[in-house]
């Protein structure tokens, strides 16, 4: 499964000036994949706070005597193997998409900016340690470190998004530390320690505001890449639970009934679809905006 790490270069800090505000806002407002992809990202958003209001059917009330109805206007994405609307449980399975996005990326970006800032700033034995754990668990696929990690704590959508969290360390790790190796060596980081700027001075004010742009592009991506694994994980019972309306488990639900009722399994396999593709698209706006060697080439 593909991870950040296929995305995005571990080298894309912004080496160039950066444009002003409204220039940027600008620009962005001109980019198609920003269009798109910011688009089809607030489309989710507002149906996962409005699913409650919007969505049709409770999605996980039993109606056993309207099961496996083919699409039609009462119910436009036809019905489960238990008679559920499966329209009301794909709305109701965006908020729990954001919910796994934000942790799972929230915990790997956290955990990996500490870890990368700290190996490039310190320098050393520990950066030696750190950086070489790192790239251990980075030779290991990320859905695979999920996979065990699950295993050891126990199935749930809560354990999922910490699994999920924490095999993505590394990848934000390593960008982490490779703009803070960069950024270091530059004049104005090291005339600040020439007149003796303090240590925590020299991160907070200087390297963290530099490590922020390529790390808003990796999260991006990382998003839906997150997604990606916990539908892995539900697919394979690992994540979200029955009668959850997440879209892996869905996909689950509903194998049994791929060649009777197709639209069990294509509507949620659909919303998976957009939703990756969304945030793929988010991401590669963002980055041609945010990186200075894409906008001197005048992408």
């Amino acid at each position: 499964m593909a991870g950040p790490q296929d995305q995005l270069p571990l080298d894309a800090a912004l080496d160039g000036e950066t444009p002003p505000a409204g220039a940027r806002w600008r620009t962005a407002l001109r980019n198609p994949r920003v269009i798109i992809g910011g688009g089809l990202v607030l489309l989710l958003v507002v149906v996962a706070i409005l699913a409650p209001v919007i969505a049709p059917f409770d999605p996980v009330k039993l109606a056993v005597g309207k099961r496996l109805l083919a699409p039609e206007l009462a119910y436009p994405f036809g019905t489960d193997e238990f008679g559920r609307d499966i329209l009301s449980r794909v709305m109701h399975g965006a908020h729990l998409t954001l919910y796994v996005g934000v942790v799972a990326v929230g915990i790997g970006l956290l955990a990996g900016v500490a870890v990368g800032t700290i190996a490039g700033y310190a320098g050393g034995w520990v950066q030696s340690i750190l950086m070489r754990s790192i790239d251990f668990l980075y030779t290991f696929p990320d859905i695979l470190i999920a996979l065990g990690l699950v295993a050891f704590i126990g199935p749930s959508l809560t354990n999922a998004m910490i699994a999920i969290g924490i095999s993505v360390i590394p990848y934000y790790a390593r960008v982490t530390y490779g703009v803070v190796l960069i950024e270091r060596h530059k004049p104005y980081f090291e005339a600040g320690q020439v007149i003796g700027a303090g240590r925590w001075r020299l991160i907070v004010a200087h390297l963290l505001p530099n490590i922020v742009p390529p790390l808003i592009v990796v999260a991006t991506l990382g998003f839906s890449a997150a997604v990606l694994s916990a539908a892995a994980l539900s697919f394979l019972g690992l994540g979200a639970q029955p009668p959850d309306p997440e879209w892996g488990s869905m996909l689950a639900s509903g194998r049994n009934y791929i060649t009777r009722s197709p639209w069990i399994l294509v509507f949620p396999g659909l919303a998976i679809v957009v939703t990756v593709l969304a945030f793929n698209i988010l991401g590669d706006g963002i980055r041609d905006l945010l990186d200075p060697r894409l906008r001197q080439e005048g992408r």
